[in-house]
């Protein structure tokens, strides 16, 4: 018996699988074969019947019999009189059934065909098809949409299905594209905030002490030069995010730098800061303790991840931001950790906080009135800044209390 079923098994999937001109040719030639079979028994079937009635009225009644036979097959019914009760009546109908009988089943046989061939072969994969089509219309395309079979219809359903999933490519690729372009604005948004804020510092220095004199020239002209630089800075960055569609796309352009003069770019930025916070910035270590070995390095990038950690630094912080430079040789890497004495990150913040509008739960300070007011994507941009210039940004709190934020850039000269 499972040599039965494993061969009826083989012989429906072969079935199944037939192409529908090979699927209709069977149905026709199978239903045309079961109508001659049964055209025959019923010509059989009235022939008989109608030699019995004949024997009743002639002694030779396979004279009558053959005579009836080559006169009036298989056109059309004759009429017959004479005959006793209802013999003539019972004639009429064999000799009627007889002639059209063939037709009778090469309609019937069309018709079975047709409906057996649209249950067996349309009927299953065009509701398939047709449940799809309202789920794409409703704008779900997370189903699943399948007919195990290799002929057309089956191809049809697996065209569906390609399509299905091409639609879903597109919309994640149509979601991504608008996700980017959010965080994109997002990113100008807020990257342009801590600038202006140097430029600020720079300008209310000047407002504060060159009334008073107590400014040189020399100091006058330095700080001017600082603002157009910062300026042009503004400028580059401008043209940079116009031509790009996604913070990946940002260009990384190194040059060769001594940690020395990294730390210079570094102080000019602490300096505008401090002018207009109540919070104290200060660089730890000294220049002279740094390697006298260039590096190559993005400056503009490493200081828009500075401007944007001490941004967020400021918000926690009580009264002082540490920023500490740190290069090592024998890796080629750039460490510039960025250390507050605010809260702390939480555990929620460990999880989250580089993931792009997250709002830390960090306790703010008193001054700052329980307010947050920010993106919640400055840690996602540096991050992705990092990982630009081979690096990465990491998170952690420091055992006197407070948040600690490094940030490591590749300085290999690729």
């Amino acid at each position: 018996m499972d040599w039965l079923e494993e061969k009826t098994s083989v012989v429906s999937h072969k079935i199944r699988n037939m192409s529908f001109r090979s699927a209709i040719a069977a149905y026709i030639l199978v239903f045309a074969a079961a109508g001659a079979v049964l055209s025959y028994l019923t010509i059989t079937a009235c022939y008989r019947y109608e030699s019995m009635i004949w024997s009743r009225y002639s002694g030779d009644s396979e004279l009558w019999f053959f005579t009836i036979k080559l006169s009036e097959w298989p056109f059309w019914t004759d009429s017959y009189t004479g005959f006793q009760n209802h013999d003539g009546l019972w004639m009429l109908l064999l000799d009627t059934i007889r002639v059209w009988s063939p037709f009778v089943y090469g309609v019937a046989g069309s018709i079975a065909a047709s409906l057996l061939f649209y249950k067996k072969r349309l009927k299953k994969p065009l509701n398939i098809l047709k449940e799809g089509t309202e789920q794409v219309r409703g704008n779900n395309l997370d189903f699943d949409l399948t007919y195990e079979s290799r002929d057309e219809m089956g191809l049809l359903c697996r065209s569906f299905d390609e399509m299905r999933l091409e639609l879903i490519h597109n919309k994640e690729m149509m979601w991504e594209l608008v996700e980017n372009q959010k965080q994109l604005n997002a990113a100008f948004a807020h990257d342009l905030r801590t600038p202006l804020t140097v430029l600020k510092g720079y300008s209310d220095f000047l407002e504060r002490y060159l009334p008073q004199g107590k400014i040189s020239q020399e100091k006058m002209l330095e700080t001017l030069r600082l603002m157009s630089e910062h300026l042009s800075r503004l400028e580059q960055y401008s043209r940079t995010m116009k031509g790009i569609r996604s913070l990946d796309e940002i260009p990384v352009q190194k040059e060769l730098y001594t940690p020395g003069q990294i730390q210079s770019e570094i102080l000019e930025v602490i300096f505008a800061l401090n002018q207009i916070g109540d919070v104290e910035i200060i660089l730890s270590g000294q220049t002279e303790t740094l390697p006298s070995k260039k590096a190559a390095v993005d400056v503009n990038l490493l200081l828009e991840v500075l401007e944007n950690l001490l941004s967020n630094a400021i918000r926690f912080a009580s009264r002082r931001i540490t920023v500490t430079l740190q290069y090592e040789e024998r890796e080629e890497m750039l460490y510039l950790v960025v250390q507050d004495d605010g809260s702390g990150f939480t555990e929620y913040d460990f999880q989250k906080a580089l993931l792009p509008y997250h709002r830390e739960h960090r306790k703010l300070p008193e001054e700052n009135g329980g307010e947050n007011p920010h993106f919640g994507i400055g840690l996602h941009i540096c991050r992705q800044l990092c990982a630009k210039h081979g690096g990465e940004l990491s998170l952690a709190n420091s055992i006197e209390g407070g948040a600690v934020v490094t940030a490591s850039f590749s300085s290999k000269n690729e």
